[in-house]
């Protein structure tokens, strides 16, 4: 009778330890299992077939084509909050995605290791560490709603707002300044063709365009241009279309141009390159240079936003 009491009193000691280590035990595990399924894959067509892969592999090869890899880490770890944001936004509910739906380009590592040459290693370890060091950070607007943030390469000393440049009001896309971008060697490139060949790229645009080249000068007008100075509307020849459609037409690197005529000559000086919508990765990276961080960068540039996971 002694033995059978002791064998129960150890029991009922022992209990709780044995309850705590098992639950301990079923919670690890059923966190890594969570973990493990909660990890959005990527598919990616390559040479060899589709490649699947995780969120940094990803997002590695896609930041690689968005944004200069020798710019600051600060400006890299932004982009890559920025490029995980659109990952996440295109996913939704979903643990796979085909990269084709998520509005971004892939380089491989053959392509980076063309692109870069004897800097790849460099400059892989330097987006690695950017995409390592904001794991999980994404975008969040003041009400908390994830949001799908837009970039460009060099303004024109002042970002455009969205509702200006799209025709649709985006709280986050507001107009800021950027007088950083004045100073790239990048910011002016003039670009210069014949009238015909000005025809030519427009017919190859829009079949219907019509203009002889004779009248060309005198039926080329810009006709609206917003408060960054981008145009938004142009009327050339037999056709009233927006700056960025004129921008495709002609492959211009932004809608902030002039047109100029002399002769038989057409000369479009343009400044900036991007649809000057968003974050400005040039001014960024001036900004990180004199000390400001990723959070602080994509702050400034994107209105109201916060960044967490």
């Amino acid at each position: 009778m002694r033995r059978f009491l002791i064998g129960w009193i150890l029991i009922v000691l022992l209990l709780p330890f044995a309850a705590a280590w098992i639950y301990s035990e079923w919670s690890e595990k059923n966190q890594q299992i969570e973990q493990e399924s909660s990890q959005l894959q990527i598919d990616v067509q390559t040479v060899s077939g589709v490649q699947r892969m995780g969120t940094s592999d990803f997002l590695i090869g896609a930041i690689a084509g968005q944004i200069p890899a020798e710019f600051e880490v600060e400006t890299l770890k932004a982009q890559a909050v920025m490029a995980r944001s659109c990952l996440y936004e295109q996913a939704g509910d979903r643990y796979y995605i085909s990269a084709s739906d998520t509005g971004m380009t892939w380089c491989s590592e053959t392509e980076r290791k063309k692109m870069w040459g004897t800097s790849y290693k460099e400059n892989n370890d330097r987006i690695r560490q950017a995409v390592r060091e904001t794991d999980g950070q994404i975008l969040y607007s003041e009400g908390g709603q994830m949001i799908l943030p837009a970039w460009f390469y060099i303004g024109n000393g002042k970002t455009r707002s969205a509702k200006e440049a799209w025709g649709e009001e985006t709280s986050w896309f507001q107009s800021v300044e950027s007088s950083w971008d004045t100073e790239s060697p990048e910011y002016e490139t003039t670009t210069e063709m014949t009238k015909r060949q000005l025809i030519r790229q427009m017919k190859r645009y829009d079949p219907a365009f019509d203009c002889p080249a004779e009248t060309l000068a005198s039926n080329c007008e810009i006709t609206a241009v917003d408060s960054a100075g981008y145009v938004t509307e142009i009327q050339i020849g037999n056709r009233l279309m927006s700056g960025e459609d004129f921008r495709y037409a002609l492959e211009l690197p932004s809608a902030c141009f002039k047109i100029a005529f002399e002769s038989n000559q057409v000369q479009i000086r343009v400044y900036g390159r991007g649809h000057g919508v968003g974050f400005d990765q040039y001014g960024a990276n001036r900004q990180a240079k004199e000390g400001k961080n990723y959070e602080q960068l994509l702050q400034y540039y994107l209105t109201g936003v916060k960044v967490g996971e």
